[in-house]
C-alpha cells in the first residue's frame, strides 16, 4: 500500500509540475498576442516601408515617426491585407527574386492585430 501511495504522489507532483509549466506558458502567450510598435511593427516597417515612406521619400508621407504610423495603423492593416502594399508587381508565381519586397503572412496579420487592437506603442 505504500507503494501505492508513493507512485500516486509522484504521479501527482509530476503532474503539478507540468501543469505548471503550462499555465507559465500560457501567461507567457497572452502577455506577447498584442502586439506593439517598438516590439513587432517598427522591424516590419523598417524593413520593408521605409525605403519609401520616408521625409522627401518617394512615398506620400514618413512612417518613420511612430505618431504617424500609429495615426495611420488601419490604413497600413488595409493596404498591407490588401497586397497593394508594399508595390510588388511580379505575380505569386513568379520565381524569388533577391530583396523582394513582400510581407509574409505573420507580418501581414502582425499589422492588422496590431490596428485591430489601439495600435499600442509599448
Amino acid at each position: 500500500m505504500k507503494k501505492a501511495e508513493s507512485h500516486r504522489s509522484q504521479v501527482t507532483g509530476r503532474g503539478l509540475v507540468v501543469l505548471v509549466v503550462v499555465m507559465s506558458a500560457l501567461g507567457v502567450l497572452a502577455q506577447t498576442t498584442t502586439p506593439t510598435y517598438y516590439r513587432d511593427i517598427k522591424p516590419i516597417l523598417d524593413r520593408h516601408c521605409v525605403g519609401c515612406h520616408i521625409t522627401g521619400g518617394i512615398a506620400p508621407f514618413s512612417l518613420t515617426d511612430p505618431q504617424e504610423a500609429v495615426q495611420r495603423a488601419a490604413v497600413i492593416a488595409g493596404v498591407t491585407s490588401g497586397n497593394y502594399m508594399p508595390p510588388w508587381p511580379p505575380g505569386g508565381d513568379s520565381p524569388t527574386f533577391l530583396n523582394e519586397r513582400k510581407l509574409s503572412a505573420e507580418e501581414k496579420a502582425l499589422l492588422v492585430a496590431w490596428a485591430q487592437t489601439g495600435a499600442a506603442l509599448r
